[in-house]
């Protein structure tokens, strides 16, 4: 049998690639784009994907991405990820990320992110085997690729490159946090300057199976108002991360919402912090314990804020 060969993408490798996300993820696929050849060759003409295939006598089996926004963006997810069924196992996943990963300087990438799912664990160790830093969980955030009934949920990872920093904000952690964001700290280091003042407006969309709430700073007034959203809905809240945190945790806290980790922001050397509301009741396998850990606390604090919305209601 041939070698699997591991290569940079060519538009010829366009109708393969599409071939290959409906051999692994059927119709289900979080990304439209996937399934249009031409879409696939748009986007790396843009230069907004970076991809590498596997091949196998001329078949794509293989493929991972760097995806941007745009061209000129230092960071990236690594994104994408598939691999023929009847190759599972073999390690091509993994370098197919690791090539990636040698090319991140030559594209002027300075930090990756990557959203692992958790109906299985596989892009989980795919993550850790490639150096990125699980920063939390996003509960049933999009469409299971799997065809499960229900909204997948993502740990986030994030990898710096080569000697780049991206600092947390120096902030006094609340202590039911501490134990997440220690090792953080730790890992990315902090910065006394302050981030700049959110400009973005207050966005709140709907999305399949939740609210998504995206906010600069967190307002008294403006928990109170997300507290008042109706008890049925899941809700889950992007807030920026700065050194009034601890202002920002007690509120939401009070408004019913949980903290469940932080996230990269795209396109600036910032973070967001995640909070969440209502999710969906469901057990996990997390390959990360303080995955796990953030997992199980939010499905007790759930049923806990459920429990009391009867009671008071009652």
């Amino acid at each position: 049998m041939s070698a699997v060969v591991i290569r940079a993408f060519r538009p010829t490798d366009a109708l393969g690639t599409s071939e290959l996300f409906r051999r692994v993820y059927g119709d289900h696929y979080v990304s439209p784009d996937v399934y249009v050849p031409h879409m696939i060759c748009q986007h790396h003409q843009h230069r907004q994907w970076f991809s590498m295939v596997a091949v196998l006598e001329d078949r794509v089996v293989g493929h991972a991405a760097l995806c941007r926004p745009a061209a000129n963006r230092d960071d990236a997810e690594l994104a994408l990820v598939a691999v023929d069924p009847a190759l599972q196992g073999s390690q091509i996943a993994t370098r197919l990320g690791r090539q990636l990963l040698e090319r991140c300087e030559d594209l002027g990438l300075v930090r990756l992110s990557i959203k692992q799912v958790t109906s299985h664990r596989y892009s989980q160790r795919l993550a850790q085997r490639l150096g990125f830093h699980d920063t939390g969980l996003m509960p049933d955030h999009v469409p299971s690729p799997f065809a499960t009934a229900q909204a997948e949920t993502i740990v986030v990872g994030c990898q710096l490159i080569g000697d780049h920093h991206r600092p947390l904000p120096q902030v006094q952690w609340p202590a039911a946090c501490q134990w997440l964001m220690a090792p953080l700290v730790a890992h990315f280091g902090t910065t006394f300057d302050d981030a700049p003042t959110p400009t973005q407006p207050l966005q709140i969309s709907s999305l399949p199976g939740r609210i998504d709430v995206v906010a600069g700073q967190m307002s008294r007034h403006l928990a109170r108002q997300l507290q008042r959203l109706p008890a049925q809905w899941s809700i889950s809240v992007r807030l920026g991360l700065r050194r009034q945190f601890p202002d920002d945790y007690r509120r939401l806290m009070a408004a019913g919402f949980i903290f469940t980790g932080m996230l990269p922001l795209e396109g600036e050397l910032n973070w967001q912090a995640l909070f969440h509301r209502g999710a969906q009741a469901r057990q996990l396998d997390l390959h990360a314990g303080p995955m796990q850990r953030l997992h199980d606390e939010l499905q007790a604090h759930t049923r806990n804020w459920r429990g009391t919305r009867v009671s008071s209601a009652a």
